[in-house]
């Protein structure tokens, strides 16, 4: 790794750990530049501003979030397995970054999503569509899901993503955490009878 990336990634993680204790609005430049023990120049030839520095932190949050959530995924034999894992690893994974996410989810509902953060979701909501349609390709191949859905599986797995979508925006927005992520096993039980 490069000095320059070295020095970016200090700033990011710096940056990340502020945000999640402080929030985005009381987290500063002069803050973040202390923590990485960086001078307020050296943050601004980096990144443009605060809000910056806030997409490349969500940004990696994002990649480590769905890599998590895949790996876990694949190392499931079956379709069942798979689904399963899906849902409740991403459920309660998000439980560990409910801080971060909620500031994003804040700025997105009050209006000031940036063209950043739209892009990024939309490539993750891209991601995990194309994962939930090769898991439920292979619960039908194996017969574990009944082939009736063969010719739904993109709208199914488009309606998957919204539903835990939801759940997320209930636990974040509206700080059901506990409540809704043990729920996430019967959740998936329900989907995978379903299907079966």
């Amino acid at each position: 790794m490069e000095k320059g990336d070295i020095a970016e990634l200090d700033i990011i993680n710096s940056a990340k750990k502020l945000m999640q204790q402080y929030g985005l609005k009381k987290t500063t430049m002069d803050d973040i530049a202390k923590a990485a023990g960086k001078s307020k120049s050296t943050l601004y030839y980096y990144f443009k501003d605060k809000e910056d520095i806030f997409d490349r932190v969500i940004n990696l949050e994002m990649d480590e979030f769905f890599q998590t959530v895949k790996t876990a995924v694949n190392k499931q034999p079956n379709a069942n397995g798979m689904l399963k894992t899906y849902i409740v690893t991403k459920i309660k994974t998000l439980k560990e970054k409910t801080n971060l996410y909620s500031f994003a989810i804040e700025n997105e509902l009050q209006g000031r999503i940036n063209k950043e953060f739209t892009n990024l979701r939309n490539r993750y909501d891209n991601e995990e569509k194309k994962l939930i349609s090769s898991i439920l390709t292979k619960g039908v191949e194996s017969k574990s899901f009944t082939n009736k859905i063969t010719h739904e599986i993109e709208m199914l797995s488009e309606l998957l993503v919204s539903c835990v979508r939801g759940v997320e925006m209930d636990i974040i927005a509206n700080n059901k955490n506990k409540a809704l992520a043990d729920k996430a096993d019967l959740l998936a039980e329900i989907l995978i009878k379903g299907m079966g």
